[in-house]
């Protein structure tokens, strides 16, 4: 999958970089629409991590409390295989 450069999500518009990041795989900063994703990791860790930060967008559109941090990790993990093992990336 080409990690894109923005994207929209629940008709928000997103910028995704690509950087060092120290302790996170990746990170969101939805009121300011940056999704950060850390460049050291593999390929498909990016890929994986950029779908977590995907949910947790939905996630705080619906309601900030909805879905735990354990659970966004388990379904973006499970949608990811699915995606993957389907072909259904580009």
């Amino acid at each position: 999958m080409k990690i894109p450069k923005r994207l929209k999500i629940g008709g928000h518009v997103f910028q995704v970089k690509i950087v060092p990041l120290e302790n996170d795989l990746g990170k969101t900063q939805f009121t300011k629409g940056i999704i950060t994703i850390d460049e050291e990791i593999p390929q498909s860790q990016k890929e994986s991590t950029l779908i977590h930060e995907i949910f947790h967008c939905l996630n705080t559109t619906m309601d900030a409390s909805t879905l735990g941090h354990a659970m966004l990790d388990s379904l973006s993990e499970q949608f990811y295989q699915v995606l993957k093992d389907n072909h259904l990336l580009r």
